[in-house]
């Protein structure tokens, strides 16, 4: 009972049941070529959405783009359903301003799958919360967030967060796929849920993965690591033990052939 009342239902939902549901249905619902080929395009705008939108423009503050970018990454970023960027950026900094320690909302101290995806499902108790109680929130780390509260894009998606997801996340590639060539089923069930839930395994492997096994060619003194599967699954992002020792930079992959394909586009 305990442990139910740690439990956040609707990410328990949106990241456990309905891929669970999804993955079942498969065997009933064939995956056309076409289908497939607009998930993994789909998968890509989402990705990129989040690594050179959520991460490296409005939580690290790396580099500046116009207006309508900035209005799709926030409109896409959405469809990866991981929350809004207020809500993202703000854990992100924790993580880098906290890294290891309890402040820090991914602690691989906590274990490595705290780290995956424990974290977003499961309320943290602070360490006077004892097991027979209702768990209460750890304490609050210390953050500058002003240029997150005064943004009017960031302010209007998280205001608006859940259509937007739900829009993103579900509808639209379900009704592209469905107007096109006839799949709306296909399209709900691959480009949709079973995508959206390979977007976020690969983006928690940077929380997990990218701070257990690899290099630390960089910065040995924090768990951060150099993770190329999960630079390839996420665009980039697995250069870890490079960016936590140099956040401020637009690159995650420092040369020119590390697999960054996030720092090409944003270049």
């Amino acid at each position: 009972m305990a442990l139910l009342r740690r439990i956040k239902w609707f990410n328990f939902t949106m990241l456990i049941t309905i891929p669970f549901i999804a993955f079942l249905c498969t065997p009933r619902v064939p995956l056309l070529r076409p289908t497939l080929i607009w998930s993994l395009i789909y998968y890509m705008m989402t990705m990129l959405s989040i690594t050179a939108g959520y991460h490296r423009l409005w939580s690290h503050r790396t580099y500046t783009a116009p207006y309508p970018l900035r209005l799709l990454l926030a409109l896409f970023g959405a469809g990866a359903i991981q929350g809004s960027i207020k809500f993202w950026a703000r854990n992100h900094r924790a993580h880098h301003r906290y890294t290891d320690t309890p402040l820090d909302p991914y602690n691989i101290n906590q274990g490595f799958f705290h780290a995956h995806i424990l974290w977003t499902i499961l309320h943290q108790p602070s360490p006077s919360t004892s097991p027979s109680t209702t768990p209460t929130s750890k304490p609050k780390p210390k953050l500058n967030l002003t240029d997150l509260t005064t943004d009017p894009i960031i302010t209007l998606q998280h205001k608006y967060y859940l259509p937007l997801c739900l829009t993103m996340g579900w509808l639209f590639p379900t009704l592209l796929a469905g107007l096109t060539w006839g799949d709306y089923l296909g399209g709900f069930l691959y480009a949709g849920i079973l995508r959206a839930f390979f977007v976020n395994q690969a983006t928690f492997c940077v929380n997990s993965l990218a701070h257990w096994i690899g290099e630390q060619p960089f910065d040995d003194r924090r768990s951060a690591r150099e993770s190329i599967l999960t630079a390839i699954l996420t665009l980039g992002e697995g250069y870890h033990n490079f960016h936590h020792a140099f956040p401020g930079d637009y690159r995650c992959g420092r040369e020119w052939w590390d697999v960054d394909v996030t720092k090409w586009v944003i270049a």
